[in-house]
């Protein structure tokens, strides 16, 4: 471009410069002394490259924005390109799933057959299907409706609640008229923030893949959900509906980064938030679900705890307890670890082997980092007294 520019220039500034002198020639005749010439031609040779190179300058940009333009475009068709192939290829991994809950009778007297629609995604070709743990929560029977079309009957394995939102059905692979298409994974510390990614999965409006494109805003972060802060977790601005939760996220070479999960509404102090969405990396997403495959669970630790509830300043003013941090035991299990350690409701757990348990980590999140049938040091505070004493927490039943 640079060469061509000044070629450019070069042509325009001779063909002024030889039109200005035939001119002033031509007006001067024989009575100009060749000093008063050499000073016209300065002049005409000043005033001609200014105008061969405003003239230049104008046509160089005018070329510049047109191929602009045209890399503009061609860039635009490639990405169409490239997302259109990328839901080609992803989408025979990614499956629907239908799931029922046993009938019941509401309170208008009318019987009524809870049902959920969910995304899930090949894990290997045994017929194991990854998928989201809460959208399955009360449902009884469930349908994969492969990519083919098929819809076969499915066996719910487990899943990681309420630890993770991982869960693992099966399905029959000798039924199949072709066989599973596994995905290929992507390591998470390789996702990067800016990255493009595209999430794939069941629209809301009908049992189909739908896709949409966002870029990675935070490749490891958190949210609290519930009674647990999840980590391991993508942060998104791809578009995220009900019927995605177990879909994937994927990067542009068509790797799996993540298993989308959470859509945030608001954010722990109760502002609205709109346009995030979170996905489990993968690692994470993996680990489980393959324990769940080969042994039916994912080793956990419990202490038989039920139900609890995190202590702030105001729970503990509402309950009149002097401590302002730790976990309010509501309900523990009559033959769980707790129960058998002398441990009861109304009970306040401060620490869990060292570890503080307050609104940085929850009980859940204090629990997940201990292993099932190795003791630990629990701290308690009951009546004004504070008890330390070692428990053993179980293995989680399957």
């Amino acid at each position: 471009m640079r060469h061509t520019f000044t070629i450019v220039i070069a042509s325009a500034l001779v063909g002024a410069i030889c039109g200005a002198l035939v001119a002033t020639i031509l007006s001067t005749g024989n009575e100009t002394s060749p000093k008063e010439l050499g000073e016209v031609v300065a002049t005409v040779v000043d005033a001609a490259l200014d105008q061969a190179v405003d003239g230049a300058v104008d046509r160089a940009m005018q070329e510049s924005t047109s191929e602009l333009a045209a890399r503009t475009e061609d860039s635009a068709i490639a990405r169409q390109t490239q997302i259109a192939e990328l839901y080609e290829q992803i989408s025979q991994s990614v499956v629907i799933i239908d799931a029922e809950g046993p009938e019941r009778t509401n309170d208008e007297g009318v019987v009524v057959i809870p049902a959920a629609l969910a995304t899930g995604f090949v894990l290997d070709a045994d017929g194991h299907i990854i998928t989201a743990a809460h959208v399955l929560e009360g449902m009884s029977r469930f349908q994969v409706i492969l990519p083919t079309g098929e819809s076969l009957a499915a066996e719910r394995l487990g899943d990681d609640i309420p630890f993770s939102d991982v869960a693992v059905l099966r399905i029959e692979t000798e039924e199949l008229r072709d066989g599973l298409v596994v995905p290929r994974f992507r390591t998470s510390p390789d996702v990067r923030a800016g990255e493009t990614v595209v999430a794939f999965g069941n629209t809301i409006l009908g049992k189909e893949i739908a896709i949409s494109v966002g870029i990675v805003s935070d490749p490891d972060t958190t949210f609290f959900r519930e009674r647990y802060e999840q980590d391991n977790l993508i942060q998104t601005d791809a578009a995220l509906n009900h019927g995605n939760s177990g879909g994937v996220l994927v990067d542009l070479d068509g790797k799996i980064v993540g298993m989308t999960a959470v859509i945030a509404r608001e954010t722990r102090d109760g502002e609205f938030v709109d346009g995030v969405g979170f996905a489990i990396q993968i690692d994470a997403v993996l680990e489980v679900a393959r324990g769940i495959a080969e042994n039916g669970f994912y080793p956990r630790p419990t202490f038989g705890v039920v139900n609890e509830r995190l202590l702030t300043p105001t729970a503990a003013a509402q309950l009149d307890l002097e401590v302002t941090e730790g976990s309010f035991l509501i309900e523990i299990q009559r033959l769980g670890a707790f129960a058998r350690a002398g441990i009861r409701p109304g009970d306040v757990l401060r620490e869990l082997n060292g570890i503080r348990i307050n609104a940085e980590t929850p009980y859940l999140n204090a629990l997940a980092t201990l292993q099932p049938n190795v003791p630990v040091i629990v701290h308690i505070h009951r009546g004004g007294e504070d008890y330390r004493l070692s428990v053993t927490p179980d293995l989680r039943a399957p």
